[in-house]
């Protein structure tokens, strides 16, 4: 169930990333052409907000979240393993509170208008607690996995291992 999950979370971004630029090519085009369609660069909107929220946690879930090691690369592995822990305690508190608010301003905008295309501007907004919610939900996967001893959570070392 988790793979078909991914899979089809990852089928998601790369519909919504093509959509980004399909809408801004004909943007492009028929401004170009001297007869601007204003709905497209409003679709290129939403799907772009949706393309990185889910690409966000879809980085997350590979691991491939840029991390800036400077100060903790020197330290050992237990110590390094704390502030991991710690660090992704910090990032499911922030997530979590990014979902309540998210859900606060995607119900603010149910009445407002997505520019000409006469769907509710929440459907951009509602991208925030979505992909929020499901980074949440792999940041409270990875920390239970570490928890009960099925993987560990990853700091670089100096050496280049991944404690």
């Amino acid at each position: 169930m988790a793979s078909f999950l991914f899979k089809l979370e990852e089928r998601l971004a790369m519909a919504f990333f093509a959509g980004t630029s399909i809408f801004v090519l004909i943007g492009a085009a028929t401004r170009t052409a001297g007869s601007p369609v204003i709905w497209a660069v409003d679709l290129a909107q939403l799907s772009f907000v949706w393309a990185c929220v889910l690409g966000a946690d879809l980085a997350m879930k590979k691991g491939q979240h840029i991390e800036i090691d400077i100060l903790v690369r020197y330290f050992p592995d237990k110590v390094r393993q704390v502030i991991a822990t710690v660090w992704q305690i910090a990032i499911a508190a922030f997530l979590a509170m990014l979902v309540w608010y998210g859900i606060g301003l995607t119900t603010m905008n149910v009445e407002r208008e997505l520019g000409d295309v006469g769907i509710s501007y929440s459907w951009v907004t509602g991208a925030i607690p979505v992909g929020c919610f499901l980074m949440l939900c792999t940041t409270l996967t990875r920390l239970w996995q570490a928890f009960t001893g099925r993987a560990a959570l990853t700091l670089q070392g100096t050496d280049g291992k991944v404690i």
